[in-house]
């Protein structure tokens, strides 16, 4: 029990020091650190054609599809407690309290989340996450980062590592090495086999994989931060004030007119807005 409340305390102690790290950083570039993330990038997709494609491989082989759906549908059931909590977290009440009804109808009546009753029963899936509350909360994205194992993510995105490991219901269960590190392996390898297709086209199609992994991750995530609305343009305040500079008028008139205009504007003037100068970043 010791050692479980350690590993606990350090998974909340690196979502504060990380959430501190993302809320504070102000980059400027979206990838200061490509060299390292290019190195990084190349040991994971290493470790990834060594052993855990191999292993999906194999999986995706010899076990049978429904099996194979039960156990995606189990895993990512577990997971589901960092969906709901980053749903309040963000106000959104109604999904919450629907989210909190799925989880709780998979978890039962699904059979620990093996069967997606809740689907049947009106009750979508959603995704949600730290980094996506860290970005509604008004935290840029910081810099791109490839971690090892873990693959890409922001900086924002980091803490989400530390807030989904501990709404995880497993977190909270003292199982011995022999049972822990068998269901963490089984877990990467059914993860791994569900993006099977999008490692195959990434590598059959792109270019320089590492720039295409990096533009889509990030496409994705601002995709699902701004909820597949067009991302709103930030006004430039400096641009404007430069624009008012130059057209106000240097001086003031010498003398006011005699006499009023003897005819109204025979056009009324155009209220069709202007449109915006700045073009949404991609984060």
């Amino acid at each position: 029990m010791p050692a479980t409340l350690l590993r606990r305390a350090r998974s909340v102690a690196l979502c504060i020091l990380c959430t501190a790290l993302a809320g504070c950083a102000d980059f400027q570039k979206t990838d200061p650190w490509e060299g390292y993330n290019r190195f990084m990038y190349n040991v994971d997709d290493g470790f990834d054609k060594i052993a855990l494609k191999p292993a999906a491989d194999l999986y995706t082989k010899i076990i049978p599809k429904p099996i194979q759906t039960g156990l995606y549908n189990g895993y990512t059931n577990l997971q589901y407690g960092d969906v709901i909590l980053n749903d309040l977290l963000q106000a959104k009440w109604n999904q919450g309290l629907g989210d909190f009804g799925r989880f709780a109808v998979n978890s039962t009546v699904g059979i620990a989340g093996i069967f997606d009753v809740a689907s049947q029963w009106n009750l979508p899936s959603h995704q949600n996450d730290f980094g996506l509350t860290l970005g509604r909360w008004g935290c840029a994205p910081g810099p791109y980062i490839v971690l090892p194992l873990f693959g890409p993510y922001s900086l924002r995105d980091v803490p989400d590592l530390g807030t989904s490991y501990v709404t995880n219901p497993l977190a909270w269960v003292d199982m011995p090495l022999a049972a822990s590190i068998p269901v963490s392996v089984t877990g990467a390898v059914v993860m791994r086999a569900n993006y099977n297709k999008a490692v195959l086209f990434r590598d059959q199609a792109a270019i320089d994989p590492y720039i295409f992994t990096r533009d889509a991750y990030l496409q994705y995530r601002e995709n699902l931060l701004h909820e597949g609305k067009p991302v709103p343009p930030k006004e430039n305040i400096f641009e404007e004030e430069e624009n008012e500079s130059t057209t106000a008028p240097t001086t003031a008139p010498a003398t006011a007119p005699t006499t009023a205009p003897t005819t109204a504007p025979t056009t009324m003037p155009s209220l069709t807005p202007q449109p915006n100068r700045n073009p949404p970043k991609i984060h």
